[in-house]
């Protein structure tokens, strides 16, 4: 593994160092046993960040299959079933495949203790390994240092997509620290492609780019979008590349011209510089659960011109960018912020990003392990001045909202998402 070693990692941050070894440790033992499947993977793009790692990692994936290549993707949280973690060129892994390599990595590792992001990496990899394949796209599951994907050591390029406060009680309470965590999947001789950041974490990570002397290109210095506003085409610019009127991403938010354009700058250096492959991948490119239409029946609830959207924005950044979405809708459609967390997640930098942007109604997100309840949320948007109703589930809060045409949003948990994707039409949960 490679440890920076020039760039002095803070005292405080002693405990996760003896963790970043006990982790590899025992991931290395166990694919030991199974011949290092790590070490036989296609060339490899790893993407760390807070916010739009799946959006920038399906992106690079899909411009590489759209140019006719065979690519695998590994990806995390899944929505409905695990399977969909993990896609061979452009399937998700059978119950057959899935069931073979994970049954290997159980036995594999006999009594050697791994977490669940540990195992089913291992079992990925060695799926990865029997696929051939001419890339595979890596996104890390939480951090970057610790995090299991980053026992790969050998890549193609790193990206850092946006980084914000989340998961502090793991990767820390500042943007420096956090910034430290995320850039430690960089490799010496491999080119970084970096998102639009906040200047503290762009200074941590130029200087462990330059203590490590590797070329990296950063939004809005090396790479840089110039939108449409009228028709949502956008320019895009790169070293010696100037792509004119590229078509509007296919999903949606004035955010996803960041992380398609860092996901763009990133194929230029390892795929292709065909503008037809980069279009054709920008307007056909799908990413369940990131602001997305959803047309299953919960509708018919609500009066008619109404919509449903669901979105997986669970920290501050994310709420922004999705306040900001809401805000730059132009029609005279009431706004409804339906939201749910897991325990201790809601913050009220979260909520105070919707204030005068949509109304809020919180509920208790049955899909989630441990489930914040809904009065919580409630009690802790009343600390900041903000009148949040309280809903008993899903289909209360959709009770609620005015009959009239109306745009609701669903976010918070990416479980809750799933719960809104697993209701059919008609079905209704037992009441009492």
């Amino acid at each position: 593994m490679v440890y920076l070693p020039h760039w002095p990692i803070p005292s405080t941050l002693g405990k996760r160092q003896i963790d970043y070894e006990t982790v590899f440790e025992r991931m290395g033992v166990v694919l030991a046993r199974l011949d290092n499947p790590h070490k036989k993977l296609p060339p490899i793009i790893h993407v760390a960040g807070t916010n739009g790692k799946g959006s920038t990692a399906s992106l690079i994936a899909h411009i590489s299959s759209c140019l006719g290549r065979k690519t695998h993707l590994y990806t995390s949280p899944h929505l409905h079933d695990c399977n969909e973690r993990i896609i061979l060129s452009g399937e998700k892994i059978s119950n057959n495949f899935l069931f073979e390599v994970m049954e290997e990595t159980r036995i594999a590792a006999d009594e050697t203790p791994l977490t669940f992001m540990e195992a089913f990496t291992i079992g990925a990899f060695l799926a990865f390994s029997k696929m051939p394949a001419d890339l595979l796209v890596i996104e890390c599951g939480m951090g970057g240092r610790i995090d299991a994907t980053n026992i790969i050591e050998k890549k193609l390029a790193t990206v850092i997509t946006p980084i914000s406060f989340d998961h502090v009680e793991y990767l820390g309470n500042s943007i420096e620290r956090i910034a430290l965590e995320k850039a430690m999947i960089m490799r010496p001789e491999t080119p970084l492609i970096v998102a639009s950041q906040p200047s503290a974490a762009k200074n941590i990570i130029k200087i462990l780019a330059a203590d490590q002397k590797i070329s990296a290109y950063f939004y809005d210095e090396d790479f840089a979008v110039e939108m449409n506003e009228k028709t949502g085409e956008f320019n895009f610019s790169f070293q010696d590349y100037f792509f004119k009127n590229l078509p509007a991403p296919a999903l949606p938010g004035s955010h996803q011209y960041v992380n398609f354009a860092t996901a763009i700058a990133t194929s230029l250096l390892t795929i292709t510089d065909q503008q037809t492959i980069i279009s054709k991948s920008i307007s056909s490119l799908n990413w369940p659960s990131r602001l997305e239409r959803v047309k299953n029946g919960l509708e018919k609830l609500l009066s008619e011109g109404s919509e449903i959207w669901i979105d997986g924005a669970h920290n501050e950044a994310g709420a922004f960018a999705l306040a900001r979405w809401i805000h730059e809708q132009k029609d005279k459609k009431e706004n409804f912020v339906i939201c749910g967390f897991s325990r201790n997640k809601c913050k009220k930098e979260f909520l105070e990003k919707f204030r005068n942007v949509a109304d809020l109604v919180a509920v208790r997100v049955n899909g989630e392990p441990y489930p914040e309840e809904a009065k919580k949320i409630s009690e802790i948007g009343s600390e900041i001045g903000m009148k949040i109703f309280a809903a008993a589930d899903l289909f209360d809060a959709l009770s609620r909202i005015p009959k009239k045409p109306c745009r609701v949003v669903i976010c918070g948990s990416l479980h809750l998402a799933r719960d809104v994707k697993s209701q059919l039409p008609g079905f209704a949960p037992a009441r009492g």
